[in-house]
């Protein structure tokens, strides 16, 4: 419902009625002084948001005027976000599993505990990726999370090259070991690593040799 002005409220705008009284008796009003004026008034106003109130008082009373209906009206708890607590997702045989996207690849993970031992498609990490920066982008989850060592890595990944799959390949493994402990999603949301990369290869234009690129110029 619109909130409605109560008598104790209304008694609470004395004072700043006799703030503003001084400007409409002096005759035409120059806005920058009124402005000023009003400004001053205006700031005795707060609005906190345990319980609406406003701050208003009065020559009469030190005692502020609250607006009982307004806070009846307004349900301030409602708008306050609760703290949303996650709870670990773990299969019956105790793994979980989580998915990334990279450019043109997808990538599919599943961790349990074990020993370290890092398969992507069959065949072991050294063997996947051959490039060392590859190689390291994969284990950077585990180096965040303080994990090196302590969980087994099962993962498929299809689609793009070794960029990236190596790409995809961590925002997996950093979501399923979210799932697996949650304690560990401030530490990786910190570094950026449960987000998607959107970032794409823009195409070809003409008249360009590549999207940004142009012929070089010849003078004669």
């Amino acid at each position: 419902g619109s909130p409605k002005l109560t008598a104790e409220g209304m008694r609470g705008f004395g004072g700043l009625w006799r703030r503003l009284r001084p400007v409409y008796a002096c005759g035409p009003m120059k806005p920058p002084k009124f402005m000023g004026v009003a400004s001053n008034g205006l700031r005795l106003m707060s609005v906190r948001s345990d319980k609406l109130q406003l701050d208003v008082t009065s020559d009469e009373s030190d005692e502020p005027a609250f607006f009982d209906d307004w806070a009846a009206d307004l349900d301030i708890g409602a708008t306050l976000k609760e703290k949303v607590k996650r709870e670990r997702k773990v299969h019956d045989d105790g793994g979980a599993i989580g998915r990334g996207k990279r450019k043109r690849a997808q990538a599919f993970v599943k961790i349990w505990e074990g020993t370290g031992e890092i398969t992507i498609n069959g065949k072991p990490l050294v063997e996947h990726f051959y490039d060392m920066a590859h190689r390291a982008e994969v284990l950077v989850p585990f180096e965040v999370t303080k994990t090196e060592g302590k969980f087994n890595v099962e993962g498929r990944v299809k689609g793009g090259g070794p960029t990236g799959q190596a790409g995809a390949l961590q925002l997996a493994i950093s979501k399923a070991i979210q799932n697996f402990e949650p304690g560990h999603r401030n530490s990786l949301k910190r570094r950026k690593m449960l987000s998607t990369d959107i970032r794409r290869v823009q195409p070809k234009k003409w008249g360009k040799v590549k999207a940004r690129r142009g012929w070089q110029w010849v003078k004669r």
